[in-house]
């Protein structure tokens, strides 16, 4: 059962094109025992880093594991890479809410548009953004799995900074209502 759970764990990290928990993977190649699939997922990652390969698999912090090309390979490909896992319009509410956080949802649909629910909608369900309910609206927040998957500190402050960098490196125009990224954390306030 070993090496064909193994595959079965490499399919669903490959169809995932996401971060899948342990108990995700362990459900998924019906495996009750967790310290087994966690490590039968280990094994896979240590396979993957052996490999001379464009893929690898990353282990992230709460037991999740993905499956992703290897940063020096994303720009070679950009030409013939397929849509990814967020569109546009959800990635520039996702870096607005980033940028913003502690911010309030009805803030983030009145600079972003009434669109922006069905965003925030989608990017609770991936695991992105947390909110605590306040009076009428939610104060959103970015989770850990956002900063993993995208390449951040946890740490609030230092992502918004590591964040406005980004965005100047690549040149991104935005409309995000965000000063430029000079701008201390304690200007923006």
């Amino acid at each position: 059962m070993g090496e064909d759970a193994m595959k079965i764990i490499e399919a669903a990290l490959y169809a995932a094109g996401r971060p899948l928990s342990i108990e995700q993977i362990a459900e998924i190649v019906k495996i009750d025992n967790l310290d087994h699939v966690d490590e039968l997922v280990k094994q896979l990652v240590r396979e993957y880093g052996e490999r001379s390969s464009a893929l690898e698999i990353v282990a992230l912090p709460g037991s999740k594991y993905v499956l992703q090309l290897k940063a020096s390979y994303s720009n070679k490909i950009t030409s013939i890479a397929s849509r990814g896992l967020l569109s546009l319009g959800e990635l520039k509410t996702l870096a607005y809410i980033a940028l913003k956080q502690p911010v309030e949802q009805a803030k983030v649909a009145k600079m972003r548009g009434s669109h922006s629910y069905k965003h925030i909608k989608k990017l609770e369900e991936l695991g992105f953004l947390k909110f605590e309910r306040t009076s009428r609206t939610k104060t959103l927040q970015t989770t850990e799995m956002f900063a993993d998957y995208f390449g951040f500190e946890h740490e609030t402050r230092r992502l918004k900074q590591q964040l406005r960098w980004r965005i100047r490196k690549e040149g991104i125009q935005t409309r995000l209502d965000v000063p430029p990224p000079e701008l201390s954390d304690e200007e923006e306030s």
